[in-house]
């Protein structure tokens, strides 16, 4: 019994390792988008462990959405990154040029 307990926790601590790798995978992944000053709001995030259903063969990934930031023109954002860190989709499709635009016109007015 006690060998038992053991396997199931080494079990247990890999997957907790693997899913704690995958997650900063992905966060650093969208994080090259975005920055560390969440310029396009407060973020939620979301494993979608079964598959997304809105691309194609139903991929594993973590979901970043964005909601209500300092962005001209980006009211939310979605970010979709794979469980190894590879972003698929963002939503607006040039997210990334938007912040960029936006953090030179900051640096410009400074």
């Amino acid at each position: 019994m006690g060998k038992l307990i053991k396997f199931l926790f080494i079990v247990g601590m890999a997957a907790v390792l693997a899913g704690g790798g995958s997650y900063a995978a992905a966060y650093f992944a969208q994080g090259k988008i975005v920055g560390v000053d969440d310029p396009i709001g407060a973020r939620t995030v979301k494993l979608y462990v079964q598959g997304f259903d809105s691309l194609p063969g139903k991929p594993r990934v973590w979901v970043f959405r964005y909601a209500g930031g300092k962005v001209n023109g980006v009211r939310s954002a979605t970010i979709i990154v794979t469980l190894s860190g590879k972003v698929l989709v963002t939503r607006p499709a040039d997210l990334q040029d938007r912040i960029e635009h936006w953090r030179d016109s900051q640096q410009s007015a400074d």
